[in-house]
């Protein structure tokens, strides 16, 4: 709605700039007879069934058909132009049976006066309608008791309104709207960067605090990865300094017990050797014993007889 208003006033300024004041009264006319609606289905559906019909304003009525064939339809589209023709024609029939009901037959004889030709044109099946309003009780006669039934008139809403949403939803949207909504757009984008950039330089306040604190934090560990460093060669050298007390004390320990298995050894070895050298003495002296008591004994010859 925003953008057709301000379509609008760029029409009318244009035309004022211009001095087209004929034009501009011709606008302004059009403006009033509210013809379109600004394509809002609903709107459109009120002036018809709630103000020209009801009112029997029959040249608005003919003028919104007449605006929808133009902008909308045309009889190339045989498809589409066929159904307006034909909404048309039941719309025109409940103006019709409506001017009926509240009983105003001069209304429905003025109709037909003021487009009976333009109907016998389009359809020849308005020729028995020309006759309605001299009937009585037309809404008991089987050639018109369907017109005047609550289902007949919800269904011409109905198709009516299906219609309107169908050509409504296909249409273009004209540059003028164009024009308003871009500037809308653009409104909105300047907005949103905006509060882009204000949130940015929250963020950019939120990472500096954060840098510091994370500086702050690095010292710190800095700090701590010193003590215990610190601490860790402390510990070394006093570990070392112990191992070579006890290196020292395991060798001189390894030192004497060498020396003490090495006197051991030679002490057995030399009474072994002692003992084997008077074993062999001991030998020696019975040797010779043995030969002296020899030498005693002389030596005695034995001569052996044989007796024959």
């Amino acid at each position: 709605m925003e953008n057709v208003q301000y379509a609008e006033e760029l029409v009318r300024e244009f035309l004022v700039f211009r001095g087209f004041t004929n034009t501009l009264q011709a606008y302004e006319a059009e403006l009033s007879t509210e013809i379109g609606r600004n394509f809002e289905v609903d709107k459109i559906l009120d002036l018809v069934f709630s103000v020209y019909i009801p009112k029997y304003q029959l040249d608005r009525l003919l003028s919104i058909f007449s605006f929808l064939k133009q902008c909308f339809t045309s009889p190339a589209d045989t498809v589409l132009y066929t159904a307006l023709l034909k909404l048309e024609q039941s719309v025109l029939r409940y103006y019709v049976v409506n001017a009926l009901k509240s009983g105003r037959q001069e209304k429905v004889v003025e109709f037909f006066s003021a487009s009976g030709s333009y109907l016998m044109q389009k359809r020849e099946d308005w020729i028995a309608w020309f006759a309605i309003p001299y009937i009585k009780n037309p809404s008991l006669d089987p050639q018109f008791r369907m017109y005047f039934s609550k289902e007949w008139s919800d269904t011409l809403v109905l198709s009516f309104r299906n219609f309107l949403s169908g050509i409504f939803n296909g249409t273009r949207i004209p540059a003028l709207l164009k024009i308003s909504t871009e500037k809308n757009m653009i409104k909105c984008l300047k907005s949103d960067i905006k509060q882009l950039n204000n949130k940015l330089s929250e963020l950019q306040a939120l990472l500096e605090v954060k840098e510091v604190e994370l500086s702050l934090l690095r010292r710190s560990g800095n700090s701590i990865d010193s003590g215990h460093k610190n601490l860790l060669e402390i510990t070394t050298f006093g570990s070392s300094v112990d191992g070579q007390a006890f290196s020292g004390v395991y060798e001189e320990s390894s030192t004497s017990s060498i020396q003490g298995v090495d006197s051991h050894t030679l002490s057995s070895v030399k009474s072994r050797d002692e003992k084997l050298c008077d074993s062999s003495r001991m030998s020696n002296a019975e040797n010779e014993q043995i030969l002296v008591s020899e030498e005693d004994f002389p030596e005695v010859k034995v001569d052996f007889q044989f007796h024959k």
